[in-house]
């Protein structure tokens, strides 16, 4: 209570004058519109942000200094709105453990007489915890297309190989993404549009149950959706949950390799890599040997971390047993390898913005009529490192998850203007497209599917894990067509936003933000939460999503 009383403070010190305003406890009405409710505040939103995205939290990687900060604020700041803990025992928090594995500078991949090197063509670590030097000698090398196991679609790029021992060559995305107007293979995965089997995580998955030794993907940037020092960045340290079988089950060697460290494996066994490549996207595709082997050579430290969620209720006014859950994470990367001299990692953006909206919405929502369903508000731990934070709720849930009626989340709020639209990933896949249609519509702005499918982003946030436990999800993102520019303007500063800042120290707060677009989308997001918080429906997803049949499964316990 101490700590939290102190999370409380520091966010008064800070100068949010007006967050401990009353707040107004009027029960039942089913019909509260967006006039009963404060709005979403500029001012408060940057003072979130600038306050999370301070150097003073050490860029707030899981276990350190800047994470126990950052949810000591964040806590108290839920504590300010009027909110109830609804963590471990009546406190605000969920802890969890994970081991933090860290791969030294120096490592080396060699084939034959080449050599080639952490971080400049290789990224590899390992998530096995029964030592620090991670030494494969002599693995034969094996191209597994692009990696996917899908019985339902009659594809395995694994079968008929003995893995046991052998390293996994695979490409990134799925076969759809390069396949060309009228090959075999187009639309099986979804177009152009990232399915789960896309992945980098669904692949270290898949070569663990395929029982490799381990798995090095092809990395390019076009399918990839981002850069080599995206992945240099966000690789030399990796997570996990602390395993009962100390990480027995997962392959002993993740990594991803450059393109040119491909083509130069294929072309050293007589294969042609764009070859091969264009075999991998057709239907009956084997794996194919590259008639090499390799000796890995890394050393990886690991240590038992301590991390937390921050879970907070505004109990329904007449059936607070069932929810609407959104959250954001408070996490970034930490302090890192320095670029122009800056080694703090800020994550202004990415995503000390959608804490501060998820933390603006609360606000808002607890200044008004209570909805008839409770609201679930979440910060979560460890996203950059797989959703960790995330689905250790989905598996340790504060409320159940079979009256969940719907999961939110917010990640990198929109800060160049306003914007004529919001955009979804997943759109088309529940019943809750139609309702935020409607609200864009009175706002004069339009609801747009995701402009860029091949990013797979409904994949990589935190509402994923509530999907994949049949939890009707909604990702809502901010529109590429400014109101000032149009979409050229739009796409410029998505561009120069990923290639400037994205995972990088870069990604700090800026006063010339405009966040007239946040503002739009955050009262959009809050309209939608509060139709579904006063509804008596269940939201549902599209007849024939693959989530479909896992919500239906605990339809009885929603009659």
């Amino acid at each position: 209570m101490t700590r939290i009383l102190a999370g409380t403070a520091l966010v008064l010190a800070l100068g949010f004058a007006g967050l401990t305003a009353s707040f107004a406890q009027t029960a039942g009405s089913t019909a509260s519109t967006q006039a009963s409710y404060p709005p979403i505040d500029d001012g408060r939103l940057r003072a979130h942000i600038k306050t999370l995205s301070d150097d003073f939290f050490e860029g707030r990687s899981p276990g350190t200094r800047g994470d126990d900060m950052a949810t000591t604020y964040v806590a108290g700041a839920m504590a300010a709105l009027g909110l109830e803990p609804a963590g471990d025992k009546g406190t605000w928090f969920q802890n969890f453990q994970l081991n933090r594995f860290s791969t030294a500078a120096r490592g080396t991949f060699s084939v034959e007489d080449e050599i080639w090197q952490q971080g400049k063509d290789v990224m590899m670590i390992s998530r096995r915890a029964d030592g620090s030097s991670y030494n494969l000698t002599d693995a034969p090398l094996v191209f597994a297309g692009y990696g996917v196991r899908a019985p339902e679609k009659n594809w395995d790029d694994y079968a008929g190989v003995d893995w046991h021992g052998k390293i996994a060559i695979v490409l990134i995305n799925d076969p759809d993404f390069e396949a060309a107007p009228g090959e075999p293979v187009a639309g099986q995965f979804g177009g152009k549009a990232m399915q789960w089997y896309g992945r980098w995580v669904y692949k270290y998955e898949a070569a663990a149950k395929a029982g490799a030794a381990g798995v090095l993907i092809v990395h390019e940037d076009a399918p990839a959706a981002y850069g080599w020092g995206v992945v240099r960045n966000s690789n030399g340290t990796r997570f996990d949950f602390v395993r009962p079988d100390a990480g027995a089950s997962l392959v002993a060697i993740e990594g991803w390799m450059q393109r040119d460290v491909a083509v130069e494996l294929f072309r050293k066994s007589g294969l042609d890599f764009d070859v091969l490549k264009k075999a991998a996207r057709t239907p009956g595709f084997k794996p194919v040997a590259l008639n090499q082997t390799a000796t890995i050579d890394i050393s990886v430290s690991r240590e038992t971390i301590a991390t937390r969620n921050v879970v907070g209720v505004l109990k329904g006014a007449s059936r607070p047993d069932e929810t609407v859950l959104i959250g954001a994470h408070h996490d970034h990367l930490g302090i890192r390898e320095p670029i122009n001299g800056d080694a703090i990692y800020n994550g202004a953006m990415d995503n000390a913005s959608g804490m501060a909206g998820v933390l603006e919405i609360a606000r808002t929502i607890a200044n008004g009529p209570r909805p008839a369903r409770s609201i679930v508000f979440a910060s979560w731990a460890a996203e950059e490192q797989g959703l960790l934070g995330s689905d250790y709720y989905v598996n340790n849930p504060s409320f159940p998850l079979e009256k969940t009626a719907a999961a939110f989340t917010l990640d990198m709020l929109a800060h160049r203007g306003a914007t004529t639209e919001m955009e979804f990933p997943g759109a088309g896949k529940t019943s809750l497209d139609a309702s935020m249609k409607a609200i864009l519509a009175a706002q004069g702005r339009s609801f747009t599917p995701d402009r860029n499918p091949q990013f797979g982003l409904f994949y990589r946030s935190d509402h994923f894990p509530f999907a994949r436990a049949g939890v009707p999800a909604m990702f809502p993102t901010s529109g590429t067509t400014l109101v000032k520019g149009g979409v050229a303007a739009g796409e410029a500063a998505t561009k120069e936003w990923f290639d400037k800042r994205y995972h990088k120290p870069q990604d700090e707060y800026d006063p010339a933000f405009d966040f007239a677009g946040a503002l739009m989308d955050l009262t959009a997001t809050r309209s939608l939460m509060l139709e579904i918080a006063n509804s008596r429906t269940w939201p549902q997803w599209t007849k024939g999503d693959e989530f479909e049949a896992l919500r239906k499964a605990s339809d009885t316990a929603r009659r």
